[in-house]
């Protein structure tokens, strides 16, 4: 099964050469807390995720061909 994923910010760098790329996953019925863990990008790292262009939770479970946006966390003033 692929995905596709976006990485924002400073997530980019878990993206290898690109920040838009798509990835097989290992197994069937994988979460995007899954996802991200096979990336290795640190859950602290991530505020939060958009699946098809909707908020969702790290334990939704992804279809073939979804998009997953991931969002990082800020910090500043």
């Amino acid at each position: 099964m692929k995905v596709k994923m976006l990485l924002r910010g400073p997530l980019k760098k878990y993206g290898k050469d690109a920040h838009v790329f798509e990835i097989h996953l290992e197994r069937a019925n994988s979460t995007a807390r899954d996802t991200l863990e096979q990336l290795n990008i640190p859950l602290s790292a991530v505020s939060f995720i958009l699946i098809n262009g909707e908020k969702k939770n790290l334990e939704t479970t992804l279809e073939d061909g979804e998009e997953v946006t991931v969002n990082p966390k800020v910090a500043g003033g």
